[in-house]
């Protein structure tokens, strides 16, 4: 009678122990991700900051960045905001990303996307 309460025990613990280790899986990954996009941003926004009338280099400058992690941006993920003016020298440039990341185990409770947002700016150095 003792063996098939234990047996049960550890079935009910596994199971339980289970479900934490495919959460930390997805929010290492979901982690991962988010470190990527902020060093995609980054890289736009200083190739943004010193070649501000480049935008369309700085968005591919994103993507490749991105890309280099194994994440596919659109044009629709990226924000660009770049200040106007005579004297532009020393604003922030700005690059926003918004994506959403898909879920491996989260899946099973219904999340099958995580919106992630990711910001960097530089000072405009012209």
């Amino acid at each position: 009678m003792r063996k098939g309460q234990t047996l049960l025990e550890l079935a009910l613990a596994l199971a339980f122990l289970m479900l934490i280790l495919a959460g930390l899986v997805d929010y290492g990954r979901l982690y991962s991700v988010r470190i990527a996009l902020i060093n995609a941003a980054r890289e736009g926004a200083f190739f943004a900051a010193s070649d501000p009338d480049n935008l369309r280099g700085a968005m591919d400058r994103v993507k490749q960045e991105a890309m280099t992690a194994g994440i596919a941006l659109s044009d629709s993920d990226i924000s660009l905001q770049i200040p106007t003016g005579e004297n532009r020298t020393g604003q922030p440039v700005s690059v926003t990303i918004q994506t959403s990341v898909p879920t491996i185990f989260a899946r099973f409770i219904g999340v099958s996307a995580i919106p992630i947002t990711v910001q960097a700016t530089a000072p405009m150095m012209r």
